[in-house]
């Protein structure tokens, strides 16, 4: 006689309850030192917060150097030094213009270029020329535009371009700046 079907022997019917998985706290979890650095260093990680830090960095160091209109100054960031004759070279390529401050950032193997209008505070061109050359531009410390190029002469051309109409055409501080000129 045929065995009459039921719950026991039919292979698709679970007959094991799953429970949830509990949550194990963070007493309880393995502690391993490096991992654990780390979890804690990022543990209230704020992007937000990451991004104006930059830009105020970026800002501190033109105000510390604090270059006069028309002028560049340099700041070494690294006992490493970019080769002088090509920093020259550079500076020759850009062309400040003469109501813009300039600030030569050397990182050794990557050289940054900060182009900031009369006032520091108005507007700042972050050049960054290394393997893939970049231009940032920020105006009152929000970020408005950020563009890649595959040659540093065409960052460089451009981000002079950028400066000329951020010089000509100064953005208001009480309306808000759409970018229109970059």
């Amino acid at each position: 006689m045929a065995q009459k079907p039921n719950v026991e022997n039919r292979w698709w019917v679970e007959t094991v309850v799953k429970r949830p998985k509990q949550v194990k706290s963070e007493t309880e979890m393995p502690q391993l030192p490096v991992a654990m650095a780390f979890y804690q260093v990022a543990r209230d990680y704020d992007q937000d917060r990451a991004k104006d830090d930059l830009t105020d960095n970026n800002l501190r160091i033109a105000r510390e150097a604090n270059p006069a209109p028309g002028e560049w100054a340099y700041v070494a960031m690294t006992p490493d030094h970019y080769p002088p004759h090509l920093i020259k070279r550079i500076k020759d390529e850009f062309r400040l213009p003469r109501e813009a401050r300039g600030v030569v950032i050397d990182h050794g193997r990557l050289l940054r270029l900060l182009v900031c209008g009369p006032a520091l505070e108005d507007w700042l061109i972050d050049v960054t020329l290394y393997d893939e050359p970049s231009v940032d531009v920020y105006v009152w410390s929000v970020m408005h535009r950020e563009r890649l190029f595959r040659r540093a002469e065409d960052a460089l051309r451009q981000a002079r371009k950028w400066a000329i109409n951020l010089l000509q055409y100064p953005p208001p501080r009480d309306e808000p700046f759409r970018g229109a000129l970059l």
